[in-house]
């Protein structure tokens, strides 16, 4: 999943600790418990309180010691082929014990639980290049297109795409289906379902977008931080981030693997009866998937300017 990490357990003895190297206030070691299962130890002066319904990390034990000071957390990897998810997780944390200054053991117990969720997933995949296409021109779409017009919050909430919906947004008044391909590949998208296209909601729109892999291009991590940063209202930043995990995308795993892309053009088309699509009534219902791919330029007479439609 991860390469070229070096492992703080590595050159521990059982029953040894050394303390994290990071420039932090709190007492924070990596350490190795009778059993040599890696672990990170946290000691601080304030309680640790777990939280109230079942708290559990898959693949990890959590101990906590409130009878003595400082307060203690361990945390516990149980199988060691893990190790590089577990550092992925401690480097978090301790990430967060660095840049905050008050209620740390909030901010620490917050992280855990998000980590609970992520690590109920059967996978924690890395994106391939083309999934990040994919989520790169939504978000482009929704900070450059649709935020401008709608603001943060009916944007945000009309991203559906990342929650299973058949179409990526949906407005009061249209549907969005967005699509990315390579500038350098032809003028071609691929259609991954039989519903993308046929949309309950009328108008439905094509959007298109051509990508090209850059050295001074954005990540996803640069737009999503990007977006966040202009979202003022907590609720609303959490229903992004939530939906931006959906779609797959695990900031703390992902970093070193993405790639930098540029948006270098946006082509709208309207998808009406005679766009070159596969209509539902010609696909038997025992067909349950489908990919195909669509030339774009010869859609020229179904074409529509950004500014018409939305409004």
């Amino acid at each position: 999943m991860v390469t070229m990490m070096n492992n703080p357990w590595a050159d521990l003895n059982y029953l040894n600790k050394i303390r994290v190297k990071e420039s932090i206030k709190y007492n924070v070691f990596w350490i190795k418990d009778s059993l040599n299962k890696y672990g990170l130890l946290i000691q601080c002066d304030e309680d640790f309180i777990l939280p109230k319904r079942e708290f559990k990390l898959k693949g990890i034990e959590i101990k906590l010691d409130n009878t003595s000071t400082p307060n203690q957390l361990i945390l516990l990897l149980k199988e060691t082929y893990d190790w590089e998810i577990f550092l992925i997780l401690c480097n978090d944390l301790i990430n967060v014990m660095k840049h905050y200054d008050t209620d740390i053991i909030v901010k620490v117990m917050e992280r855990l639980v998000r980590w609970q969720k992520l690590l109920q997933r059967t996978t924690l995949n890395i994106l391939s290049k083309e999934e990040q296409m994919g989520l790169f021109s939504e978000l482009k779409i929704l900070q450059d297109y649709l935020f401008p017009r709608y603001g943060c919050s009916r944007s945000i909430k009309s991203w559906v795409g990342a929650l299973g919906d058949k179409q990526d947004f949906l407005l009061d008044n249209l549907a969005m289906e967005v699509k990315s391909y390579r500038l350098t590949s032809g003028n071609a998208v691929w259609i991954s379902s039989k519903e993308q296209l046929n949309s309950e909601k009328n108008p439905l729109y094509l959007f298109a977008c051509a990508i090209n892999e850059v050295y001074r291009g954005e990540t996803i991590i640069d737009v999503v931080n990007s977006i966040s940063e202009s979202i003022e209202d907590d609720n609303l930043l959490y229903e992004f981030l939530e939906k931006i995990e959906h779609y797959g995308y695990i900031p703390e795993i992902q970093q070193e693997s993405l790639s930098k892309f540029s948006l270098e053009q946006v082509n709208v088309y309207e998808v009406k009866d005679y766009f070159p699509k596969i209509h539902l009534e010609h696909v038997s219902p025992l067909i349950k998937d489908l990919k195909y791919r669509i030339e774009l330029s010869g859609c020229s007479q179904f074409k529509v300017k950004v500014d018409e439609i939305l409004k």
